[in-house]
């Protein structure tokens, strides 16, 4: 938990300015996921893992700015940099969550396929055609 007070100011300003960063960097990952779930690209389980892990990553992130909110007296200047940032780790959270949703029908519609082409060849095989 985080103490109140000027450690409260230290701490927020730090992470605001790694929020910051790691916002833009989560940003464009995010956006290969989003290419995922649109169909652009390859969905995989390690893709819908990774995924996972950094929507977990933002939510986090989230919980502990608003936690900073709470903490920093009303009227603070780093509130409104925190509100700011709060708001946009819900909206990429949120973001990374839709895709992970549509991610998961593409990977279950890969994984079909795969098994009809290994039964296909299976079939193959057992009746002397080759693969």
């Amino acid at each position: 938990m985080i103490a109140r007070g000027s450690q409260d100011e230290q701490e927020a300003g730090r992470y605001i300015a790694h929020w910051q960063g790691m916002i833009a960097h989560w940003n464009n990952v995010a956006d290969g996921y989003r290419n995922a779930a649109r169909g652009r690209a390859t969905a995989s389980d390690e893709l819908l893992d990774e995924a996972d892990s950094t929507r977990r990553a933002i939510q986090q992130a989230h919980e502990l700015a608003d936690r900073l909110i709470e903490n920093l007296p009303h009227g603070h200047d780093l509130r409104r940099d925190l509100f700011q940032v709060s708001a946009a780790l819900e909206a990429l959270s949120a973001s990374v969550g839709i895709s992970v949703d549509r991610m998961v029908p593409r990977i279950e519609a890969n994984h079909d396929i795969a098994g009809l082409k290994y039964l296909l060849g299976a079939l193959k095989r057992d009746a002397g055609l080759g693969a």
